[in-house]
């Protein structure tokens, strides 16, 4: 099992530091044969922390989570919790309201004071923090072409007032489009029924997902691991489209973002 270490700070209880990282004291114990047979520890001490086995559940998917998400939150890479749910193989997308196989797995303790060392579990925070432009995570998706056609909000288009969830960046056909972060392809395909025309998307480990629409070409197959940088796609003018450009959008766990707040 995977252990991790614990500096033993003052008040710590063999028994509260074994609660608090999910383990019994026995285990705690076999993890440090010198606490065999004592039963109180000095503050100071380095404990190793076993790792903890957690059974297989069921999951039932929140609205705006993707495997990626899960599978982080679950201490899973990607592969294990598909390979637990081949139904998704492939990049198929998991909607809210699927339940899904949460395989058995060995999570390591957290780590810190007494007050923070706490089991691991699956949790979804829904109002993470977009990164920072300082960050250097988002990378503008067409190199060298800036102008922006149609702002992320409300508009008229073909006189109908709609919400526009994304931004559109103007550049000749055939231009390069580039992935804006490291991540996975969750859809590579033609999509003209939603008006995106030919369409990429993306999903990324923090859950946020990425979408480049009315390409003239797919450079990106589905399933596909992408780096950040890596061309996925041609800028085009397919779909509903009123000239050549790349409609870019940007969401959290499928809420809309404004591209343009995180650059």
């Amino acid at each position: 099992m995977a252990a991790t270490s614990y500096r033993v700070q003052p008040g710590d209880t063999l028994s509260g530091i074994a609660v608090r990282a999910g383990v019994t004291v026995a285990q705690l114990r076999a993890a440090n044969p010198a606490l065999r047979d004592a039963n109180s520890v000095q503050a100071g001490r380095v404990l190793n922390l076993p790792g903890r086995v957690l059974p297989a559940t069921r999951y039932r998917v929140k609205e705006g989570e993707n495997l990626t998400v899960i599978a982080q939150r679950a201490g899973l890479t990607l592969t294990q919790l598909v390979r637990a749910n081949p139904k998704y193989a492939g990049g198929k997308p998991v909607w809210a309201g699927a339940v899904i196989q949460i395989p058995a797995r060995t999570v390591a303790a957290r780590t810190g004071t007494a007050a923070t060392v706490r089991p691991a579990a699956i949790r979804v925070n829904s109002s993470a923090p977009a990164p920072s432009s300082s960050s250097g995570r988002w990378l503008w998706p067409v190199a060298g072409y800036h102008s922006i056609s149609s702002d992320y909000g409300s508009r008229v288009l073909d006189g109908v007032r709609e919400m526009h969830y994304g931004v559109d960046i103007v550049a000749p056909t055939g231009t390069l489009v580039r992935a804006a972060r490291s991540g996975r392809v969750l859809e590579s395909r033609p999509d003209f029924d939603r008006g995106w025309g030919w369409t990429v998307v993306l999903e990324h480990p923090d859950g946020w997902i990425t979408r480049y629409a009315h390409l003239s070409a797919n450079l990106a197959k589905q399933g596909e691991l992408v780096t950040r940088g890596q061309p996925i796609g041609r800028v085009g003018n397919t779909g509903r489209s009123t000239g050549p450009h790349l409609h870019y959008g940007t969401y959290l766990r499928w809420n809309p973002r404004d591209p343009l707040s995180l650059y």
